[in-house]
């Protein structure tokens, strides 16, 4: 039982962060999100874990390095907890390599040190990856604390390899883009050409599209 503002709330004890519902939290002041305000019941019902993962959400972003423990097994993947909150890393972000049996890799209550790929801050969810912090494929199969260990320098290593495809993919857009406009002057200068022909191949040039082939390019490459 809580004193909010004067009045009494219940706290559920699975809606606290990291802690039991025991007598040594009376006096703490602990923050708070309502879950449930009835007045005419007069009924109040507050989290701890809510206002928690919610101000811990605040901070994080994609790319971040987390730490957490591993708290459940499923055969799609592990349940990590991380600052109350708790993240999923799904089988096929946990190493490069194939997985076959998971608690093979990772076992519950391990420590366990991730990158965040994904977050729902509405809900409160994360998605996590271990391969992403993988100096080589297979890493974490073969010697997972050599990937936490590494993880930050990795982490690193990934972020500038994601920027400079980033780039790439920026840079031969603008090129497609800038042969568009090329095409289309060669249209317009073939349209005030009395002379143009079919070019020998049965077809008049005039008819033909020209931007096919910037479109087969465009779909090469964002495929």
């Amino acid at each position: 039982i809580c004193l909010v503002e004067g009045l009494r709330a219940f706290l559920p004890g699975s809606h606290l962060a990291g802690m039991m519902p025991t007598e040594d939290l009376i006096g703490t002041s602990l923050p708070l999100k309502f879950l449930e305000v009835n007045q005419e019941n007069n009924k109040l019902v507050v989290s701890n874990r809510r206002a928690v993962v919610e101000q811990q959400m605040a901070n994080l972003s994609r790319g971040d390095i987390v730490e957490g423990t591993v708290r459940a097994i499923k055969p799609y993947g592990a349940f990590v907890e991380v600052g109350g909150m708790s993240g999923l890393l799904h089988i096929s972000q946990v190493s490069y390599d194939r997985i076959v049996d998971l608690t093979k890799v990772v076992y519950v209550d391990m420590p366990i040190k991730c990158m965040i790929i994904d977050h729902d801050k509405a809900n409160g969810r994360i998605a996590l990856s271990t391969k992403t912090l993988e100096p080589e494929p297979g890493a974490m199969i073969k010697n997972p604390q050599s990937v936490f260990d590494e993880a930050e320098e990795t982490a690193q290593k990934y972020h500038e390899r994601m920027e400079k495809e980033r780039v790439a993919r920026e840079s031969a857009a603008r090129d497609i883009v800038l042969g568009l406009g090329d095409s289309l002057e060669e249209l317009g200068m073939g349209l005030d050409d009395d002379d143009a022909d079919d070019g020998g191949d049965g077809v008049d040039d005039a008819a033909k599209d020209p931007l096919e082939d910037l479109s087969d390019s465009l779909d090469s490459l964002l495929s």
